[in-house]
C-alpha cells in the first residue's frame, strides 16, 4: 500500500457531510512519485466524498512545518487552512540505549524514574486485544485525569475499537504501572514501523497523606524501552502545549511532564481541504465568519 486515507465523517444539516482525515493521508512523501500517488488518492477520496454529499475533505498529514516534503501538497487541488483539529505540536524522542536515553532526560525526570523503582512501582504489559479489562481500566483513569484538566473525553467504545483492531494486529500494548495490586497509571502504546506513539494515558492522583510513587514516570520509561526493543527508533509523545503557552493553557502540565523526557519539539504543518462542493463550501465559510463577527459584537 503506497497511500492510505481513513476518513471520519461529520454529518451536517440537509443530508450534507464534512469528511476529515486525521494525521493523514499516510504516504512516503519523500518518494519522487509521491505527488502522483497523492493525486490518484485524492481523485478516489474526492469521488467517494461527493457520493456522500460532502462539502470537503480536511487532511492533516503528519508533516513537519517547513519540511521540503510539503512541496508534494502543492499543485494537487488542495486549499491551505489555518490551524489544526489535532494538537499542532509534539515531542519526538530518539530511542537510544538506556544510558543515552536517561542522559537525554532532565535531572528531575531521571530522579522520578529512579524514585518510582525505589517505591516499588512495577510496570506490566497487556498485548491481547480480547482482554477488555485493561482497556476499560485505562479509559476510567483517562476519564479521571481529563476531568481534572478539562479535556473532552472520547467514549469507551472508541477506546475498545482502537484496542481490538490494533492489538489484534500486534501493533498496540497497554502498560500498567502498579504498586502492589493498586493501578496508579496506564497508557496505550502503538508501534507502526520504526515509530511508536504514546496514545492514551491516565493516572491516579495521590490522596492527601499518601506517598508520591512517580508511577507515570516509571510507565513512560518502560514504554520507551519496550518500543525500542520492538523495533521503534523514534517515540512520539503525541501532544504538547504550543511554544510560549503559560500555566493557564490546558496542555501546560502535560507539556512539562513530556519535556522532561527530552527529544525535540515538532510543529506540524497544518491542514488542507479538498473541496468537493465549492458553492456549499463557500456558504459554510461565510456563515462561520458571520457567527464570529456576531460573537465578537456580543462581547
Amino acid at each position: 500500500i503506497v497511500a492510505i486515507a481513513a476518513a471520519q465523517v461529520r454529518r451536517l444539516p440537509l443530508g450534507r457531510s464534512f469528511w476529515y482525515v486525521p494525521h493523514g493521508p499516510v504516504l512516503d512523501y519523500g518518494l519522487p512519485a509521491a505527488r502522483e500517488r497523492l493525486r490518484a488518492l485524492l481523485v478516489g477520496i474526492g469521488r467517494a466524498a461527493r457520493d456522500d454529499r460532502a462539502l470537503a475533505v480536511r487532511l492533516e498529514p503528519r508533516l513537519e512545518a517547513g519540511s521540503t516534503e510539503l512541496d508534494v501538497l502543492r499543485g494537487v487541488g488542495l486549499r491551505r487552512i489555518a490551524g489544526t483539529l489535532q494538537v499542532a505540536q509534539t515531542r519526538l524522542v530518539t530511542l537510544d540505549d538506556d544510558e543515552a536515553l536517561l542522559a537525554g532526560f532532565d535531572k528531575d525526570t531521571r530522579y522520578s524514574v529512579r524514585r518510582a523503582e525505589r517505591e516499588g512501582v512495577m510496570v506490566r504489559t497487556i498485548d491481547h486485544g480480547e482482554d477488555l479489562t485493561a482497556i476499560d481500566a485505562l479509559h476510567a483513569l483517562v476519564e479521571e485525569t481529563q476531568s481534572r484538566a478539562g479535556f473532552p473525553m472520547p467514549p469507551l467504545e472508541r477506546y475498545r475499537t482502537t484496542w481490538r483492531s490494533l492489538a489484534s494486529a500486534g501493533r498496540a500494548t497497554i502498560l500498567e504501572a502498579r504498586h502492589g495490586d493498586q493501578l496508579l497509571a496506564s497508557a496505550l502504546l502503538v508501534i507502526e514501523g520504526r515509530q511508536s506513539f504514546y496514545l492514551f494515558s491516565g493516572s491516579r492522583r495521590e490522596r492527601r497523606g499518601e506517598p508520591k510513587r512517580y508511577a507515570s514516570y516509571a510507565m513512560q520509561w518502560a514504554m520507551m524501552r519496550l518500543a525500542r526493543d520492538r523495533g521503534a527508533e523514534v517515540h512520539d509523545l503525541w501532544g504538547v502545549a504550543p511554544p510560549g503557552a503559560g500555566p493557564d493553557h490546558p496542555w501546560h502540565g502535560v507539556g512539562l511532564f513530556k519535556k522532561g523526557f527530552g527529544g525535540r519539539e515538532v510543529r506540524w504543518a497544518g491542514s488542507w481541504d479538498l473541496v468537493t462542493d465549492p458553492a456549499a463550501y463557500r456558504l459554510r465559510q461565510a456563515i462561520g465568519m458571520m457567527r464570529g463577527w456576531i460573537g465578537r459584537l456580543r462581547r
